[in-house]
């Protein structure tokens, strides 16, 4: 991901607009192509680069273009630390596992023969002494006694041929959008002709439910409406990470659905101001992700919390003989609005839906319940919630039955007779909690 340093953007009223790369640009990306190509293998330092790609781009006073498209193109290139000799020659014949060792072995011998100093008159003769008593290459042991922020790398392609330059415009698009959605705290976005129940749908509900985020998905005829935010930290900033999430979770979709619309409350220079831009802008219609070029990252962690990790655990060995699924299905409840819980637990032909609130904000709260009531009055009544007892003044007079939890999470055997009352179709008192 860019620094911010590399963002290139500019405020008109309370409105951000990003300055996306055209295909003017073209010319010049092919001849940082060259660039790229020319010292392919070579070892070379990120400033050298950037001062050659400035030349390159002379009439460009924003340095952070620049800065953006040499990010873009190490999506195709990469740097590699050289090789150090694993065993030296002459007397020593040490093995060399690290620079460390290098640079250890070198200070011993400044030790033995200078007495631990040497002058700088006697600098280059003391090194070409010692990589010849050493057999070891004077470039290598230059870069390991400057350090690793002077020294060079290896610049390397990642892919079998070099890169087009529209795929290098495509990537800086990208990433510009990536930033600008990693500085939101809010995203409303419009998905046009979605299928109910297609691989899409699902993908993009099941990575914003694993986000942490608060989020809201409905559908309007074949639009699908989705709300994602994300709780503020103290003194109503934004908590920065959730922009990241927001950001993880939108991107991809953006690629791979041909019509929709984005408005996004983004925080940029102490700010807060307002994005939007639609699929029918003309400099994305192509953009590409990195992972295309480089492997898709991982989002997901196993579970949202410990507690819910500790639930699962509990789930499994109180009902071995049941089928519990983690986030198992997409449930539609009332005005459209979409849903997964966090558990299903199956026995024969009966399935319980379990949902484990923790706390959070108010507004999650809120929402959480607002969802939750719109599931059972869809006709889902097979739910089970396990809240945070912090939230009981959110979850009073449910049609659902309601347990709370503590640190300790102590709700083994409430839960394990609620559960088996249900398996065994015993009837129980609605409306009761725990």
């Amino acid at each position: 991901m860019i620094p911010l340093n590399a963002y290139p953007a500019f405020r008109r009223g309370t409105e951000l607009r990003i300055k996306f790369l055209s295909d003017k640009r073209l010319g010049e990306i092919n001849q940082i192509i060259g660039i790229f190509e020319s010292k392919n293998k070579k070892v070379v330092t990120k400033d050298e680069l950037i001062e050659l790609m400035r030349k390159v781009m002379a009439d460009e006073n924003d340095l952070r273009v620049i800065n953006l498209v040499y990010h873009s193109m190490l999506v195709f290139y990469e740097f590699r630390e050289q090789k150090i000799p694993f065993r030296t020659s002459g007397e020593s014949n040490v093995v060399i596992n690290d620079e460390w060792d290098l640079r250890k072995l070198f200070y011993m011998w400044v030790q033995k023969r200078y007495g631990g100093f040497i002058s700088l008159e006697e600098r280059d003769i003391a090194i070409d002494n010692f990589c010849r008593e050493h057999g070891i290459r004077k470039d290598v042991l230059d870069n390991v006694i400057a350090g690793s922020i002077l020294k060079g790398y290896k610049l390397v392609r990642r892919i079998e041929e070099p890169p087009r330059p529209h795929d290098v415009m495509a990537i800086s698009n990208f990433l510009l959008l990536e930033k600008t959605l990693c500085l939101s705290n809010y995203a409303k976005i419009i998905f046009y002709n979605v299928e109910r129940k297609g691989a899409f749908l699902k993908d993009l509900i099941y990575r914003s439910k694993r986000s942490r985020l608060i989020l809201d998905f409905r559908f309007d005829g074949s639009k699908l409406i989705c709300n994602l935010s994300g709780p503020f930290q103290l003194f109503k900033h934004p908590s920065p990470i959730y922009g990241e999430y927001i950001s993880s979770v939108l991107m991809g979709s953006l690629c791979r659905h041909r019509e929709w619309y984005l408005e996004a409350s983004v925080r940029y220079r102490k700010r807060n101001s307002i994005f939007r831009i639609n699929s029918r802008n003309p400099n994305i219609r192509n953009i590409k992700p990195p992972w295309i070029f480089r492997g898709h990252p991982a989002l997901e962690k196993p579970f949202d919390s410990e507690v819910e990790r500790r639930l699962f655990i509990m789930l499994k060995r109180m009902f071995p003989k049941c089928v519990i699924q983690r986030e198992p299905e997409i449930i539609e409840g009332e005005n459209g609005v979409l849903f997964i819980p966090d558990f299903m637990i199956k026995y024969g032909d009966k399935s319980l839906y379990i949902e484990l609130v923790g706390f959070w904000t108010e507004r999650y709260a809120k929402k959480k319940r607002e969802k939750l009531d719109a599931i059972y009055n869809n006709g889902i009544e097979n739910i089970l919630v396990i809240a945070d007892k912090k939230l009981s003044k959110y979850f009073k007079n449910t049609p659902y039955k309601v347990i709370y939890y503590d640190k300790q999470l102590i709700i083994a055997r409430t839960l394990r007779t609620l559960i088996s009352e249900y398996i065994e179709g015993t009837n129980s008192q609605r409306n009761k909690t725990y």
